[in-house]
């Protein structure tokens, strides 16, 4: 039930932002499609899936980063650790929330695409080929492109909430410490996760693509890798952040 309340909170508190993100999206859509007879398809491409899923993940990043220093500027987090929840499920709590969010806007942002943007161009598919021909691979690409994304996200987010806990760990010069551990974890992890994934070469490759010449066999040992330091990752912050707040 704490967990439940926190998670709750958390939504709450992100809402308007989000909100504000999701009504910025379905202006843009629709000043592509007023554009959209002079500017060519990569452009419309970039403007209205590319730059907005990015700006999502950068989004998700900072929120992560930002829920915790608000808490400790408020000091209303000494107040959630009176609750008798313990420090992990705080932080869990916040993880959880950034990501659902994430994965809304994602959703959202496909939605705007597909209802504002594709629905006019539609036609001109189906005239181009059939859907046989472009859809599975397309499916295929989205999917994996998708929770790879995903992914990167989750580490980076709890990245951020490492660093943030590391900079709380001195007296001084913190923002040079988070730096530091930001930027430190993730050239930690860039640097581990190609050696860890040749431990994983038995396990199966990643279809990524359609049926012809544009497929591609990704080795999934990198993302497994990737997975397992985000856990690992995740439960060093709840182990940091009890021991720093619960004194």
């Amino acid at each position: 039930m704490g967990f439940r309340n926190l998670f709750g909170k958390e939504i709450r508190s992100m809402l308007p932002l989000y909100g504000v993100f999701a009504v910025v999206m379905v202006a843009l859509d629709f000043f592509i499609l007023y554009k959209s007879k002079t500017w060519a398809n990569d452009v419309e491409m970039v403007l209205s899936l590319m730059i907005p899923f990015i700006f999502a993940g950068v989004l998700a990043v900072g929120t992560g980063y930002y829920q915790l220093q608000s808490e400790w500027k408020t000091n209303s987090i000494y107040l959630l650790l009176s609750l008798p929840i313990r420090g992990w499920k705080v932080l869990t709590a916040k993880l959880a929330a950034v990501l659902c969010l994430f994965l809304g806007t994602l959703l959202w942002i496909a939605a705007c695409f597909s209802v504002i943007l594709l629905r006019s161009k539609w036609g001109e598919l189906m005239e181009a080929a059939e859907p046989s021909q472009w859809l599975p691979g397309l499916l295929n690409t989205a999917a994996n492109s998708l929770w790879m994304y995903v992914l990167v996200v989750l580490f980076l987010t709890a990245v951020s909430q490492f660093a943030f806990l590391c900079g709380q760990l001195v007296a001084k010069l913190k923002w040079l410490v988070v730096l530091s551990a930001f930027l430190g974890a993730v050239w930690l992890v860039i640097r581990v996760t190609p050696l860890l994934s040749q431990l994983l070469e038995w396990t199966p490759d990643i279809f990524f693509g359609g049926l012809d010449l544009d497929a591609a066999y990704l080795h999934s040992g990198p993302f497994i890798v990737l997975l397992l330091l985000s856990i690992g990752l995740i439960w060093l912050n709840g182990y940091i952040f009890e021991k720093e707040v619960e004194v």
